[in-house]
């Protein structure tokens, strides 16, 4: 998956006489996906479930070459490896909530999913596409952020990137896998009741009954997902967690940069409702 630029906005409504016309290519492999993106340039664009790429082509997106990922063998497991659970590019919302993998692995990200979008987006789309789509309003991004998870590009040589996920605007090669790590037990929660002001996902690892690190990803308060780490040094007991969680929370909030200010909340507001989600959040992490 590549991220593609959001178009200027036309028109109020998106219609497909706005689409121009594109050569498409259903490359085999990874290293024929990259070489064609490379040789179109600004023009072309990854297309995996299409979902996203189609509405931005709708509005006028100026793309000329469409490389439709389907083909690609081995772009949609789930495996296990060696220290975390390996999700392909284009796994869809859909698998990823009946994988046996991710329902004994990742127990909590399966259990959260089922509430994301609609039915054919979670039959269609991919959660690569949700990743490099770059909306900071859809979900998956901040699912790997407060998850702590690893991105794997293919780059043009052949070579593969590993980049953390606050990371991925800066990748520029073929988005192949999501890989979550294993070395604790993650617990993962989801707040969107004040979408589209804000959401928040907050990741904590459990070790031995205490919590030994966490990460709060910030959605729809700025042009991109934001994410953050608890701070706290030494491992907690959840009692302690609890007891901390509001300074915690002004803390994460305080140090984030400035929200978004327009219609839908002030910039003030919006650090305010972090606040009080991710206060309410670890709360209800530890109850």
């Amino acid at each position: 998956m590549t991220s593609l630029a959001a178009a200027t906005s036309l028109a109020v409504h998106r219609s497909r006489k706005l689409i121009p016309d594109f050569r498409l290519h259903r490359p085999r492999s990874g290293a024929e996906a990259v070489a064609l993106k490379e040789a179109a340039g600004a023009g072309a664009v990854f297309m995996a479930g299409g979902i996203d790429v189609v509405n931005r082509m709708k509005f006028g997106a100026p793309v000329t070459e469409v490389i439709h990922l389907g083909s690609i063998v081995g772009l949609d497991r789930v495996e296990e490896q060696e220290g975390g659970l390996r999700l392909g590019a284009l796994v869809t919302h859909d698998r990823l909530v009946t994988s046996p993998q991710v329902r004994t692995r990742l127990p909590s990200l399966a259990q959260t999913w089922p509430d994301v979008a609609n039915i054919r987006i979670r039959c269609k789309g991919t959660i690569g596409g949700n990743i490099m789509a770059g909306d900071p309003s859809y979900d998956f991004a901040l699912a790997a952020m407060a998850a702590d998870a690893q991105l794997h590009f293919l780059s043009l040589d052949g070579s593969t990137v590993f980049a953390a996920a606050d990371g991925m605007a800066k990748q520029v090669g073929l988005l192949t896998a999501i890989v979550f790590p294993f070395r604790s037990t993650l617990r993962l929660l989801f707040d969107r009741s004040l979408r589209p002001i804000v959401t928040l996902a907050l990741g904590l690892d459990f070790n031995d009954g205490r919590i030994t690190g966490g990460r709060a990803a910030v959605g729809c308060a700025y042009p991109v997902v934001v994410a953050a780490k608890l701070p706290f040094d030494a491992p907690l007991p959840p009692a302690e967690l609890a007891h901390r969680a509001a300074p915690l929370a002004q803390a994460v909030a305080t140090g984030l940069p400035e929200p978004l200010g327009d219609h839908h909340g002030s910039s003030g507001y919006r650090r305010r409702m972090i606040e009080v989600l991710l206060r309410r959040n670890l709360l209800c992490a530890v109850a």
